[in-house]
């Protein structure tokens, strides 16, 4: 038989394990946040870009700051460039002038930005790359033999950056996945 002072201390063992839980889950889901979900399940069921990718390009690019202007001039929860706004806008939308810190529009113009990219590339690594460091820039990386083999897939990202940022990208993905399925 287990005395008081035993039963207690396991007690609190067990109490302790519990908040511990409790707070680690808290801060996974604080850290993959669900926010803008209309608008992201929205304007992906027109697409076939998956709602848990755009989550994680959301949090690698802005950490769901609606309001981020990055050094470069990039705006919103993906980070556009004003430039490459008016392009997928022109191209998709008949030039029509959307504001890239309204969640809604700068969520349209990302997602559609992204399949665009998915389409051009077809390879899901090469398409993240382009998002982040340019499709001109990745488009020459592709002639390149040290960086594509087929022309058609990176097997080398040259920029640190654009590496991690692939990686992190497709981390994040799986964790929306498993977190909001």
């Amino acid at each position: 038989m287990l005395s008081n002072k035993l039963k207690t201390k396991i007690l609190i063992s067990v109490l302790s394990a519990c908040v511990l839980t409790l707070v680690i889950l808290v801060g996974i889901y604080a850290f993959f946040p669900c926010k803008f979900r209309d608008e992201i399940l929205k304007t992906c069921n027109n697409t076939p870009i998956d709602r848990h990718l755009v989550y994680a390009v959301i949090r690698c690019e802005s950490s769901f700051n609606k309001d981020k202007v990055s050094n470069k001039g990039a705006i919103g929860l993906m980070q556009i460039m004003p430039k490459t706004g008016d392009y997928i806008s022109n191209l998709y939308f008949g030039g029509v002038k959307l504001d890239l810190f309204l969640p809604s529009d700068n969520i349209l113009l990302g997602v559609t930005y992204l399949n665009y990219l998915f389409e051009k590339f077809e390879d899901e690594k090469t398409a993240l790359a382009s998002y982040n460091a340019g499709e001109g820039r990745v488009s020459i990386w592709l002639e390149n033999k040290e960086f594509s083999t087929d022309g058609k897939t990176l097997t080398k990202i040259p920029f640190e950056e654009t590496e991690n940022y692939v990686r992190k990208v497709l981390l994040y993905t799986k964790f929306y996945k498993i977190l909001w399925p």
